[in-house]
């Protein structure tokens, strides 16, 4: 595993590099670490889920909804209010096109989806383009890792690459459901 510091002056290119090679990146978001590969990673995916000791669902970040935003299936003013939900970090499950995300990750036709709010991983998402899962860093059912000491003890021989910021303990995402074009929170 490699560790780097999120002010590394090569930190973006290294966690687009590893994107790039299909590896598993622990990283760190608005609200806590994630856990994730590219989107298309089918093994990438499958070492999260045996890591996490479980099998899909597992949402995707974004640099920004354009990126998506065409494989979504609700109506325009449902499509407005996602993308005003977005903006503060939250997630969206919405159905979406069979076929134009990755289905390993999606469960009953939805994906859920969010764009950070996090500087370094914003910058990281809005040059590479491409969706990548998320998922917190713990085994289902325990506690989220804050600590990237903690994630490499945990998590070193499983893990590609970590990116280093310190502690990040802050409260997870809201979630949001979009079904038969009407919205509820369920987080």
């Amino acid at each position: 595993m490699k560790r780097i510091k999120t002010d590394h002056p090569d930190a973006k290119e290294i966690f687009i590099n590893a994107l790039n090679d299909n590896q598993v990146i622990a990283y760190p978001t608005d609200t806590i670490y994630g856990l994730g590969t590219a989107m298309d990673n089918d093994e990438g995916i499958k070492r999260i889920n045996l890591m996490k000791m479980r099998e899909q669902p597992m949402s995707i970040a974004l640099g920004s909804f354009s990126i998506i935003k065409n494989q979504i299936i609700v109506n325009e003013n449902v499509m407005f209010k996602i993308e005003e939900i977005l903006k503060d970090g939250s997630t969206c499950i919405a159905p979406y096109n069979p076929g134009s995300l990755n289905d390993k990750i999606a469960k009953d036709g939805r994906i859920g989806f969010r764009i950070p709010n996090h500087d370094y991983l914003k910058a990281v998402l809005n040059e590479y383009q491409r969706p990548i899962t998320t998922t917190s860093i713990n085994k289902t059912g325990s506690e989220p890792l804050y600590n990237p000491d903690d994630i490499e003890e945990q998590f070193g021989d499983k893990i590609d690459l970590l990116i280093d910021e310190g502690e990040i303990k802050n409260n997870p995402s809201k979630i949001f459901i979009f079904e038969n074009n009407e919205i509820k929170k369920i987080r």
